[in-house]
């Protein structure tokens, strides 16, 4: 088993941003977490602040937390305001790698089509 902890580790690493992303908003909701990152876009604040008052606690939001409208990505904080940022890599999952791929390893079928499943199974 800690083989495929292992290697599933070192998978995570070499994870495009896309699929990083895809990786700690599955596991957040896996684990029911806070922490997924959206696109900073219309449809986020559509799907968040729509309805009434919705521009208003989206002006609160974004006053209170660390928001720049140019960011490409955006999440809410422990707060639920919103922080913005360009850029998602490794440091920045929700939880360590070591920690995810443990929940992984027991939980593959969920994760299985953001891995290759031929070199985790390879020691």
């Amino acid at each position: 088993m800690q083989t495929l902890i292992d290697n599933i580790t070192k998978q995570i690493s070499d994870l495009s941003t896309d699929q990083l992303i895809e990786l700690n908003n599955l596991y957040c909701q896996e684990c029911s977490l806070e922490g997924e990152i959206y696109t900073n876009d219309e449809e986020f604040f559509e799907m968040f602040f729509s309805g009434a008052g919705g521009a208003e606690k989206a002006v609160r939001a974004a006053f209170y937390g660390e928001y720049r409208y140019m960011d490409n990505y955006v999440k809410f904080n422990g707060y639920g305001n919103l922080e913005s940022f360009d850029y998602f890599e490794v440091d920045d999952l929700v939880d360590f790698p070591s920690t995810m791929a443990e929940y992984i390893a027991e939980n593959l079928g969920e994760f299985e089509h953001l891995f290759d499943l031929e070199d985790l199974e390879t020691a």
